[in-house]
């Protein structure tokens, strides 16, 4: 089995700035390295996917995926900042992570994060886009 250490040294080349809290491993990278470690988290370690979570903070987006590894009660959190605020994007982790599909849906319709890759892009809650804060939400009225 895969740990903390392994991970890290595996992983040393691809991430970035390191917080390390007790049972969370939060960590920054490129959105470049994503895909590697997602698939080196979820097939190599056999990490689930718990959740993602999408915010704006004065780096720009940043997006951030849950991997729990829970034969140890170990999360993994991998974090991209996206400085584009105006065209974000980030590369999708669904191909690799089916279980993926429908919380980056929901982020890009929330947050208009356009994922490169995502199988099916398809809008979950509204006909238009709703974006971010400086953007009204509009949710569809159901008949």
């Amino acid at each position: 089995m895969v740990d903390k250490n392994q991970f890290l040294e595996a992983m040393r080349n691809r991430i970035g700035s390191i917080i390390d809290k007790k049972g969370r491993l939060y960590f920054e990278l490129a959105d470049e390295q994503l895909s590697e470690v997602a698939r080196y988290l979820f097939r190599t370690m056999g990490c689930r996917l718990s959740t993602a979570t999408a915010m704006e903070t004065y780096h720009g987006l940043e997006v951030l995926y849950h991997f729990s590894h829970d034969a140890t009660g170990q999360y993994y959190c991998p974090r991209v900042i996206i400085t584009d605020k105006n065209a974000p994007r980030v590369t999708s982790i669904t191909p690799i992570v089916p279980g993926a599909e429908w919380i980056e849906r929901e982020m890009a319709e929330l947050w208009g994060i356009r994922f490169e890759g995502h199988p099916g892009p398809e809008k979950l809650l509204t006909r238009r886009h709703p974006g971010r804060l400086d953007r009204p939400l509009r949710l569809r009225r159901q008949p």
